[in-house]
């Protein structure tokens, strides 16, 4: 298209010349020539170059072989002018391509600087935001001071004013920290959503970052995106991300989206670190807290230890007196209600007994032997030793085993003790009488054998289920804390893992779970 306009320009510069007749206007003619090869040296291709550099110099050599009859200077004149033109025009017209490449290599240059430049910019705040963030995280802060801390350095660094941070175990929220920075109530109003806890239940089950739109259809027919399959950011209302923890997820950061100056790989790139530096933090503060509970353990037990010896005895010999009361009541010296105060006496006492039992097993380090056994018998052996209980409390058991299921090298004593408290505390839970049902089952593919043990009694809530295993945390009356407890350090002795599943519509269910088969020195 500009080769045809520029040549337009040469037939109509001709079409004025020969159109007036005046030889003398051929001066101005071969000058705008040279603005027309300017022209296309600067706007056109080399082509349109060439065609428009045959097309000015065979005009001029037309003209002045249609004017050969003028004055002889003139003709001179004019034979040198065109016979000048062509290399005057092409050396024109490759000095300004030669600029035209030089300015497009500095253009280049510049642009490859700028890109430089945009991305050490980006780096050093990335890298800045970071430092920031891990310093804050390695504070002594409260997880809930540590979170506003966070969100006010994203503030400042991506334009992000808003986000909550959730910890789960066992399906159970644990703890939730919010910050929310110079927002208006209407701000913070557009900023909640009924489909949260899907949203994050959905990054809990996949592990993996996802981009939540503005406007959505019911979650359940709507695939939320992928956080780093997100192009724009335009349709994003904001980020869930998961918390990671040894490969477990513990939780999830939902956050806004940042200023629309960041791209978004980068914006889900550096918010994936950060959560990463925060599920660090909960992992430390886990640690932590389990030291201290190590250490307060170790208090506790050697406490518990004492007060169990300095009881024991006396009640050795209350026992071993009201049994001799007993005694003269069966010769006959002393009424029925004597009799029935001694029964209840002497109960009472092997209560005590059972409590001082569990003190001494909490507090006192043992070590176990462990021989290869199957886990059927053991199972048999401890439903044997509560046959009485479950027959005086209208309790049926309903034992199904996975015949799959290996032997393991167990200390039976200490696993025995773990199932026996486990019946112990259905039968309990069940006040009315009820059903007890053992399964057994085998999973090759992990190498794990799982025993689950469910009533059908009052069950357990959900706040209480998250503090179970807690040395001296019981729901019972007259319990002591420690049964589970004890359960707990027995299994994990084992390489096992004992959980509590409370999602039933009935009861309650305890899954221990153990490695099979184990090696053990």
């Amino acid at each position: 298209m500009r080769t045809f306009l520029l040549s337009c320009v040469v037939i109509f510069i001709n079409f004025f010349i020969y159109g007036s007749r005046i030889p003398q206007y051929y001066d101005v003619a071969s000058h705008l020539y040279y603005v027309v090869m300017i022209l296309a040296a600067r706007y056109d291709t080399r082509f349109g170059q060439r065609i428009l550099l045959t097309l000015t110099t065979t005009a001029n050599w037309l003209f002045v072989l249609r004017h050969i009859n003028q004055q002889t200077h003139w003709i001179v004149a004019s034979t040198v002018v065109a016979t000048l033109y062509p290399f005057i025009a092409y050396f024109v017209v490759r000095t300004i391509r030669q600029l035209n490449a030089q300015r497009l290599t500095t253009e280049r240059q510049i642009g490859r600087i700028n890109a430089a430049n945009t991305d050490l910019e980006k780096r050093i705040r990335d890298q800045s935001t970071l430092f920031e963030v891990s310093e804050a995280a390695s504070a002594d802060l409260e997880l809930e001071e540590l979170f506003q801390r966070v969100i006010k350095i994203l503030s400042d660094r991506l334009g992000i004013y808003r986000g909550t941070l959730r910890l789960e175990r066992n399906g159970e929220l644990v703890k939730c920290a919010e910050a929310m920075l110079g927002l208006t109530s209407a701000e913070i109003k557009r900023g909640t959503d009924s489909q949260i806890d899907e949203i994050q239940q959905s990054v809990l089950s996949s592990g993996e970052a996802i981009g939540v739109p503005h406007s959505r259809k019911p979650l359940k027919q709507l695939e939320l995106p992928k956080a780093r399959s997100v192009q724009s950011k335009d349709r994003i209302a904001f980020w869930c991300i998961p918390l990671i923890v040894d490969e477990k997820v513990v939780g999830t950061l939902t956050i806004d989206k940042g200023s629309d100056i960041f791209a978004t790989g980068d914006e889900v790139r550096l918010l994936t670190i950060i959560a990463s530096v925060l599920a660090q933090r909960v992992k430390v503060q886990q640690m932590i807290d389990a030291l201290v509970q190590s250490e307060r353990l170790v208090t506790l037990g050697k406490l518990a230890t004492t007060v169990a010896h300095e009881v024991r005895n006396p009640l050795g010999g209350i026992r071993g007196a009201t049994q001799l009361l007993q005694m003269t009541d069966d010769d006959g010296e002393s009424d029925g209600e004597i009799h029935e105060y001694t029964n209840v006496i002497i109960n009472e006492v092997d209560r005590l007994n059972r409590v001082i039992e569990q003190l001494l097993a909490f507090g006192k380090p043992h070590t176990l032997t462990f021989e290869p056994q199957g886990i059927q018998g053991l199972i048999d052996d401890s439903l044997s030793i509560c046959d009485t209980e479950f027959s005086q409390n209208r309790v049926r058991v309903d034992f199904e085993h996975d015949e799959s299921c290996p032997s393991l090298l167990i200390n039976a004593d200490g696993l025995t003790q773990v199932f026996l408290n486990l019946f112990r505390n259905a039968i309990e839970s069940m006040e009315n009488g009820g059903v007890v049902s053992v399964r057994t089952s085998y999973d090759a593919a992990q190498g794990v054998i799982c025993v689950r043990i469910q009533d059908t009694g009052r069950g357990i809530s959900p706040q209480q289920a998250s503090q179970l295993f807690d040395p001296f945390y019981t729901t019972k009356q007259k319990g002591t804390g420690l049964g589970l407890s004890i359960s707990q350090q027995i299994v994990e002795e084992h390489d096992g893992t004992i959980e509590v599943d409370v999602t039933q519509p009935q009861g309650t269910a305890f899954v221990i779970t153990l490695p099979a088969p184990v090696d053990k020195v």
